[in-house]
């Protein structure tokens, strides 16, 4: 079986470490020249470290992440409101891990080709166009500088992991609306010489219209200097904006400006955290539009499956969209090595594993995630509280934590299993 991965990101990545373990051959289509450990921070959850751990790469997650502690809620006014426990501290058998996302990828990156060889990863190669036959799919690509053709490229299955904008699932759906935004702007940086609590607890203060997230992350390997502090803070501000700020395709991940919402954040300063310091002394600013896609009724064509967020974009609530895109990986690979003879039907098993559930946590993102509760004491307690229980029921603190288990992110669920993939399929 020869499968062809349209995406080099976390997702696509993921996938064609999985099949080389596999004993899958595959390549990965990428349209960048060139990656570079370019974005802000982001978090492993417990039962995606599991699976990195399966894929031998206990050491260097360890190297260039975090082991997270603790998730602490705060409001505006800087009245902390309950901390969860993360990670190994609440009882998993594997950490969670605050990492930069930059690092991660090319750590990745750098894996696929020292395991399944320099040519398996090919750069600047965009995909416009798919067809199938009873032989298998073909993939039209070109030269994303030149326009000039870099294909076609045939194979037994396409794995489109080609991001929340993908031509694959865009041949499927010609006439899909564009992603759904909330009407929320977050913009994101890095500040370095920064420490908040204990260095390993993440805080979310403030709620969906007005909100501050921040956690510590290390520099990338490639940018750290010999003796020198590697430890950075990864922030982000939110805000809705008003209803006459139209949202346009072409503005996702741009370079963003303090000049734009630093001022809204300007009281935000407490013995704790600074925040306006800390957006002062950032070396740079990215803006994004909250968005997701609504729920897809199928995501498998045959031989060509739809994968993270080609699948199924998440607004970026409860820190699981690289962890489901692993796990997406996992399952697909799974399926391919138990069906080698029938990939459709691996490919239909990986859809209805993946798909129904995917669909549930999206309905719990755009409910509000695990801060549902926030908007809650902001309502009942404006002016503070000496109580967070005068505030808030025993339930409603839970809002949380039925969260968690909602994506799976449970003791019980993820301790209970060893590998999503059976040790006995592995080659490599």
């Amino acid at each position: 079986m020869d499968i062809a991965i349209i995406g080099g990101g976390i997702g696509g990545l993921t996938a064609a470490l999985t099949l080389h373990q596999l004993g899958i051959s595959c390549t990965v289509y990428e349209a960048a020249r060139e990656l570079r450990p370019s974005g802000t921070g982001i978090n492993l959850q417990p039962y995606c470290v599991r699976e990195l751990y399966r894929l031998g790469l206990e050491d260097r997650i360890r190297e260039i992440g975090i082991s997270a502690r603790g998730l602490a809620y705060y409001t505006r006014l800087g009245q902390h409101v309950l901390t969860e426990r993360l990670g190994s501290e609440a009882g998993f058998d594997w950490p969670q891990f605050h990492m930069h996302r930059g690092a991660f990828h090319m750590m990745l990156a750098d894996q696929v080709n020292r395991r399944l060889g320099p040519g398996a990863l090919k750069l600047g190669h965009r995909c416009v166009g798919v067809e199938q036959d009873g032989n298998g799919v073909t993939v039209r690509l070109v030269d994303r500088e030149t326009g000039k053709t870099a294909g076609p490229v045939s194979a037994d299955v396409l794995i489109a992991a080609d991001g929340v904008h993908s031509t694959v699932r865009a041949h499927f759906y010609p006439d899909e609306k564009p992603p759904h935004w909330n009407r929320v702007i977050m913009w994101r940086g890095v500040t370095g010489d920064t420490r908040m609590l204990d260095g390993r607890t993440m805080i979310v203060m403030g709620t969906f219209r007005q909100k501050f997230v921040a956690y510590q992350i290390r520099k990338p390997p490639a940018e750290r200097a010999a003796g020198e502090n590697d430890i950075m803070l990864n922030w982000l501000c939110e805000l809705i904006v008003p209803e006459d700020v139209e949202f346009r395709p072409e503005d996702w991940n741009r370079a963003g400006s303090a000049e734009d919402f630093a001022q809204e954040f300007r009281d935000w300063v407490f013995p704790w955290i600074d925040v306006p310091d800390i957006v002062s002394r950032t070396a740079g600013i990215w803006e994004y539009p909250q968005v997701d896609r609504d729920p897809l009724p199928q995501w498998t064509f045959g031989t060509v499956a739809l994968l993270g967020d080609a699948a199924h974009p998440l607004t970026p609530i409860g820190s699981n969209g690289a962890s489901l895109a692993i796990v997406d990986a996992r399952i697909l690979g799974r399926e391919l090595a138990a069906n080698p003879s029938d990939p459709q039907a691996a490919l239909k098993a990986y859809e209805a594993d993946r798909r129904p559930a995917m669909e549930k946590v999206l309905g719990g993102n755009r409910a509000g995630g695990p801060e549902h509760f926030m908007p809650l004491v902001e309502a009942r307690a404006p002016d503070g509280f000496d109580d967070i229980r005068d505030v808030l029921s025993e339930e409603e603190l839970r809002i949380a934590s039925n969260y968690r288990a909602l994506t799976g992110l449970t003791t019980e669920l993820v301790n209970g299993c060893r590998s999503l993939i059976p040790p006995e399929h592995f080659v490599n």
